[in-house]
């Protein structure tokens, strides 16, 4: 699965950031929500597209 590009600034910007703050730690949750949430929005179209 790939990133899009504000996912990618997202964990680059959380992982530059060495000490672990609570905002590092809610960017990381975000780009992986984001990721999950497009993962499953492209299975539903697959789905849909196979039972046309």
């Amino acid at each position: 699965m790939g990133l899009d590009y504000s996912q990618k600034r997202l964990i680059s910007k959380a992982l530059h950031n060495k000490k672990h703050d609570a905002r590092s730690e809610r960017l990381r949750k975000y780009a992986f929500l984001t990721g999950v949430m497009g993962m499953l929005v492209s299975l539903v179209h697959l789905i849909v597209v196979v039972l046309k």
